[in-house]
C-alpha cells in the first residue's frame, strides 16, 4: 500500500511539474511604453514681424531708446498640438532700477490670428495701459488678451506691441511673455 501511495504521489508531483512547465510557455516578455510630453505652445519674438527668435527663452535685444520715445516688437504664440488648446498669456515687465505703470504713456497691442497660415481675424488696436497692475517695486503685469480661450489646431496669433515710455523713464526694461495651458 505504501508503494501505491508513493507511486501516486510521485506521479502527482510529476503532473504538477509538467502543468507548471507548460504554463511558463504562456508567460510573455515585459513591454514598456515611454513618452515625453512637451508644451503645446510656442512663443517667439521679433523686431519686424518677419524674422523670429525662438528658443527657451526666445530672446530679442532691442536698440536703446530715450525717454519719451517708443519701441515696437512682435510676439507670436502658436498651438503646436493636434488638438485645440486653452491657455492664458502672462505679460510681465521688469526693470532693474524699479518701475511703475506710470513709466509708460502708452502701450498698444493688435493681434492677427492665422489658422494654417490663413488670416482668420485681426483685432482692433487696443490701448492697454489701463490694464497695468503693479506686482512689486520692480515688476508690473498687463492683464489683457483672450484668457482661457482656445488656440485652434494650426493657429498662430501674432501681436504687434508698441510701447511709449514717459520722458522720465530710465533703466533696462525686460518684457517677459509666456503662454500657460489652462
Amino acid at each position: 500500500m505504501n508503494k501505491k501511495f508513493l507511486m501516486f504521489g510521485l506521479l502527482g508531483l510529476g503532473m504538477i511539474a509538467l502543468v507548471t512547465a507548460s504554463l511558463v510557455t504562456y508567460l510573455s516578455n515585459e513591454a514598456q511604453v515611454s513618452v515625453t510630453v512637451e508644451s503645446p505652445f510656442s512663443f517667439e519674438v521679433s523686431s519686424n514681424g518677419i524674422d523670429w527668435e525662438t528658443g527657451d527663452p526666445a530672446t530679442l535685444d532691442l536698440e536703446s531708446v530715450y525717454g519719451g520715445e517708443n519701441i515696437t516688437f512682435f510676439a507670436r504664440d502658436t498651438n503646436l498640438a493636434n488638438v485645440d488648446t486653452i491657455g492664458d498669456s502672462a505679460k510681465i515687465i521688469t526693470c532693474d532700477i524699479g518701475l511703475t505703470c506710470d513709466d509708460f504713456s502708452s502701450v498698444k497691442a493688435q493681434t492677427i490670428s492665422r489658422v494654417n497660415g490663413i488670416v482668420e481675424s485681426t483685432s482692433q488696436v487696443w490701448e492697454i495701459i489701463s490694464l497695468c497692475n503693479e506686482i512689486d517695486a520692480n515688476t508690473i503685469e498687463f492683464a489683457y488678451g483672450n484668457t482661457g480661450n482656445p488656440l485652434l489646431v494650426g493657429q498662430a496669433d501674432t501681436t504687434e506691441i508698441t510701447v511709449t515710455f514717459q520722458p522720465n523713464a530710465l533703466g533696462n526694461y525686460v518684457f517677459s511673455l509666456q503662454k500657460m495651458a489652462a
